[in-house]
């Protein structure tokens, strides 16, 4: 049997939206230096009961989050500033971590997807640049969108 080839992923330019409802598609990516959709294993329950083959065990549903780090801007169009006038509301988000200009297609997907947003931190350490992290939960799996 042949070795399959591998193609890996370099991050290094990204395109990563949001959009709460109908309003506009921002892009955030020059906002952020780690953007990852994160999934989280679900736990397995066991049960075992007083009969000889008597255990049963289920794992369960996995968990996504949408995980953004980087710089807080608190301009009218930063995304701090967006992830606070919009905590709680539910946004669309697309993340293409091929290339901000790369088509969307079979060899480079997109994650897209919708996550609830938190506000993240105001303010940081002295003589540094103020850094944002949140993870934001994603609303049902996210879809590797591989249409063009």
């Amino acid at each position: 049997m042949a070795a399959i080839a591998a193609t890996p992923l370099f991050m290094r330019d990204v395109l990563l939206t949001l959009k709460v409802g109908a309003g506009t598609v921002s892009e955030y990516q020059c906002h952020v230096s780690i953007a990852r959709v994160q999934v989280t294993a679900g736990d397995t329950v066991t049960v075992q009961t007083l009969c000889t083959d008597g255990t049963f065990s289920q794992a369960g549903k996995s968990t996504y989050a949408l995980v953004l780090e980087g710089i807080q801007d608190w301009s009218a169009d930063g995304l701090s500033r967006y992830l606070w006038d919009n905590d709680g509301l539910v946004a669309d988000f697309v993340l293409q971590p091929h290339g901000s200009a790369t088509a969307i297609g079979t060899d480079t997907p997109a994650m897209t997807g919708q996550v609830t947003l938190h506000a993240g931190d105001f303010g940081g350490e002295v003589e540094t640049y103020a850094e944002l992290a949140v993870e934001l939960p994603c609303v049902s799996k996210p879809a590797l969108d591989t249409a063009p």
